[in-house]
């Protein structure tokens, strides 16, 4: 069982110093359409690496399919849509979609944990708000966080009440640093922090509070159990188990889950307000909802994205890998 691009070339690698061994490989991001791939000098390399593999996961359906499609593009290969796979040089590959989830079973469903008010999490800040939002990423420019805090600028905008009443708070991870376009983005999160900021300054209270530095899950835990909602804007993830989490959190079945349509999750996760985050004047409607949403919708929402991920939780995702793998001849 190999984990991500990191090892694209290993099955192969493996499959010539052990013919008769399964292998699998799980692909924890997405895979480009053909064009996009297209640009890349050692495509084929990176494909046949791959497809030494008896079974190739990815997370959703869509991305098993750009996969076949940047095969037959690239390769002299039979694919064969009937049963998603792929014949190349007497072997066959097949490709499965393995939405990966949490370790969420029916004995942490019902836990009764404390829940603090927003007052007590922005106390801390010596700030105050009614009403928060909260949102998990690390700061990277797929997770769309300048399109979210441009949504909350225009929510703010066409819902001046809400102005010294709701504080969005963003925890996020720097990642990459070293890299421009990685530290470009921190800085684009930063400035427009600020610049929302100085536009509705106000005492003791922000618009948005930029928590830049890494969270552990203990640290997180009361921001997501407490929080009106959770805004997921990611222009293009695998799954984002962001997502997942604060679901899971939500003993009380309560708040909302705001989730941009380009994450794997939003496949689940049919409860969610789906959003597209480029959509900013869509986004900003997104968070009225999610705050205006009665508690009798809240609950039927959330009720069912649990149940979903109860019965699709981490241990059911390993199974089914493991059972499809050694089901294959």
């Amino acid at each position: 069982m190999i984990q991500d691009f990191h090892f694209a070339l290993l099955p192969e690698l493996i499959k010539k110093e052990k013919p008769k061994a399964k292998v699998a490989i799980f692909w924890h991001i997405p895979w480009p359409n053909p064009e996009s791939f297209g640009i890349c000098p050692w495509q084929r390399e990176i494909l046949t690496g791959m497809l030494g593999a008896d079974l190739i996961g990815f997370h959703t359906q869509y991305h098993c399919n750009h996969f076949l499609e940047t095969v037959n593009n690239a390769l002299e290969s039979r694919v064969l849509w009937e049963n998603f796979s792929v014949k190349m040089g007497g072997r066959t590959t097949f490709i499965k979609p393995f939405p990966i989830s949490i370790a969420f079973t029916l004995k942490d469903f019902d836990i009764d944990l404390p829940k603090i008010k927003p007052s007590q999490l922005l106390a801390e800040y010596g700030l105050k708000a009614q009403f928060v939002g909260i949102g998990v990423d690390r700061i990277d420019y797929t997770k769309g966080i300048v399109e979210k805090f441009l949504s909350v600028e225009r929510f703010l905008e066409k819902n001046p009440s809400y102005v010294g009443k709701f504080t969005f708070i963003q925890i996020g991870a720097p990642s990459r640093t070293q890299l421009k376009s990685y530290s470009d983005t921190v800085s684009a999160v930063e400035n427009e922090t600020n610049r929302i900021n100085m536009r509705f300054k106000s005492k003791n209270w922000k618009a948005i509070i930029l928590l830049k530095r890494h969270h552990s899950h203990e640290e997180i835990a009361p921001f997501y159990s407490s929080a009106d909602f959770c805004m997921i804007t990611s222009l293009h993830d695998g799954m984002n188990l962001v997502a997942k989490e604060f679901v899971a959190s939500r003993n009380q079945n309560d708040g909302s889950l705001i989730l941009s349509r380009f994450a794997g999750a939003s496949q689940e996760l049919q409860g969610a307000i789906i959003i597209n985050p480029y959509d900013i004047e869509k986004s900003a409607d997104a968070i009225k909802l999610a705050l205006d949403m009665t508690k009798e919708e809240q609950n039927q929402r959330m009720t069912q994205m649990r149940l979903v991920i109860v019965r699709h939780n981490i241990y059911s995702w390993a199974a089914t890998l493991l059972r499809t793998i050694a089901a294959i001849n």
